[in-house]
């Protein structure tokens, strides 16, 4: 049985899992992963309880690493709404919201 206190350790085992489970696309973007571009974040960074169990693990593309390091899933998802509705025009680009 683990101890509570007990760090989980990351294998290349659990990244060949992720890999398949994640069907080799990054979490959060949805690009293809590879060995060299990806990074193992937590899904959610800020949890107490449970934080370094492997089911807390994502694999995201290496440019929105950082950012998955110090937000949540959410808030990623409403600050690339926010990119968009901002800047998205520049690039022909609009959001349409379901209602």
């Amino acid at each position: 049985m683990k101890k509570r206190n007990e760090k989980f350790k990351f294998f290349a085992e659990h990244f060949w899992k992720l890999m398949k489970d994640q069907g080799g696309c990054c979490a959060l973007t949805g690009r293809k992963l590879t060995p060299d571009n990806t990074e193992v974040e937590l899904k959610q960074p800020y949890k107490e309880i449970g934080r370094t169990e492997f089911d807390n693990h994502y694999l995201v593309i290496r440019s929105v690493a950082a950012m998955a390091r110090y937000a949540s899933e959410s808030e990623i998802i409403d600050t690339a709404i926010e990119i968009v509705k901002h800047r998205g025009k520049e690039r022909g680009i609009s959001l349409r919201m379901k209602q």
